[in-house]
Protein backbone atom coordinates (compact mmCIF):
# COMPACT_ATOMS: atom_id res chain seq x y z
CA UNK A 1 0.00 0.00 0.00
CA UNK A 2 1.03 3.37 -0.59
CA UNK A 3 2.02 5.93 1.74
CA UNK A 4 -0.28 8.14 1.73
CA UNK A 5 -3.00 5.69 1.41
CA UNK A 6 -1.77 4.16 4.75
CA UNK A 7 -2.20 7.89 5.89
CA UNK A 8 -5.32 8.54 4.88
CA UNK A 9 -6.89 5.48 6.26
CA UNK A 10 -5.36 6.16 9.44
CA UNK A 11 -7.16 9.80 9.22
CA UNK A 12 -10.25 8.02 8.49
CA UNK A 13 -9.97 5.96 11.30
CA UNK A 14 -9.23 8.66 13.90
CA UNK A 15 -11.83 10.93 12.69
CA UNK A 16 -14.91 8.43 12.72
CA UNK A 17 -14.58 7.19 9.17
CA UNK A 18 -14.63 10.86 7.73
CA UNK A 19 -12.09 12.94 6.16
CA UNK A 20 -12.46 16.37 7.81
CA UNK A 21 -13.43 18.90 5.25
CA UNK A 22 -11.41 21.60 5.46
CA UNK A 23 -8.17 19.47 5.72
CA UNK A 24 -5.19 20.30 2.63
CA UNK A 25 -2.62 17.96 1.28
CA UNK A 26 -0.12 19.93 3.36
CA UNK A 27 -2.15 19.06 6.67
CA UNK A 28 -2.09 15.39 5.71
CA UNK A 29 1.62 15.65 5.11
CA UNK A 30 2.03 17.78 8.68
CA UNK A 31 -0.10 15.34 10.63
CA UNK A 32 2.10 12.54 9.05
CA UNK A 33 4.84 14.30 10.53
CA UNK A 34 3.60 15.31 13.78
CA UNK A 35 2.37 11.36 14.08
CA UNK A 36 -1.21 12.85 15.03
CA UNK A 37 -4.21 11.59 13.12
CA UNK A 38 -7.41 13.04 14.77
CA UNK A 39 -7.95 16.38 13.36
CA UNK A 40 -9.09 18.35 16.88
CA UNK A 41 -5.94 17.10 18.19
CA UNK A 42 -3.95 18.44 15.45
CA UNK A 43 -5.92 21.73 15.43
CA UNK A 44 -4.86 21.99 19.05
CA UNK A 45 -1.16 20.96 18.11
CA UNK A 46 -1.53 23.79 14.90
CA UNK A 47 -2.45 26.37 17.55
CA UNK A 48 0.31 25.60 20.28
CA UNK A 49 2.92 25.52 17.75
CA UNK A 50 1.20 29.55 16.55
CA UNK A 51 1.21 30.10 19.85
CA UNK A 52 4.93 29.48 20.65
CA UNK A 53 5.77 32.10 17.63
CA UNK A 54 3.54 34.72 18.45
CA UNK A 55 5.05 34.28 22.12
CA UNK A 56 8.47 34.83 20.63
CA UNK A 57 7.83 37.38 17.78
CA UNK A 58 5.27 39.88 20.63
CA UNK A 59 5.19 38.88 23.86
CA UNK A 60 2.24 41.69 25.06
CA UNK A 61 -0.21 40.16 22.30
CA UNK A 62 0.30 36.64 24.09
CA UNK A 63 -2.93 37.80 26.59
CA UNK A 64 -5.39 38.08 22.98
CA UNK A 65 -3.98 34.86 21.66
CA UNK A 66 -4.40 32.52 25.64
CA UNK A 67 -8.07 34.27 25.02
CA UNK A 68 -8.40 33.05 22.00
CA UNK A 69 -7.15 29.86 22.40
CA UNK A 70 -9.37 29.33 25.65
CA UNK A 71 -12.99 29.88 23.22
CA UNK A 72 -11.38 27.39 20.55
CA UNK A 73 -10.55 24.68 22.80
CA UNK A 74 -14.20 25.07 24.59
CA UNK A 75 -15.95 25.08 21.61
CA UNK A 76 -13.81 21.76 20.40
CA UNK A 77 -14.83 20.11 23.62
CA UNK A 78 -18.52 21.40 22.88
CA UNK A 79 -18.26 19.60 19.19
CA UNK A 80 -16.67 16.30 20.80
CA UNK A 81 -19.43 16.31 22.81
CA UNK A 82 -22.46 16.91 20.43
CA UNK A 83 -20.55 14.01 18.23
CA UNK A 84 -20.73 11.75 21.15
CA UNK A 85 -24.07 12.72 21.76
CA UNK A 86 -24.90 11.89 17.69
CA UNK A 87 -23.28 8.76 17.38
CA UNK A 88 -25.27 7.85 21.29
CA UNK A 89 -28.74 8.87 19.71
CA UNK A 90 -27.91 7.09 16.32
CA UNK A 91 -26.65 3.61 17.59
CA UNK A 92 -29.85 3.18 19.71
Amino acid sequence: MGRMKEVYMQIMQENMGRVPEQMTLADMAKMKELEIYNWEEYEREQEKIRLFRVKQENPREITKVVQAQDFWEEELRREEQREITKRYQKDK
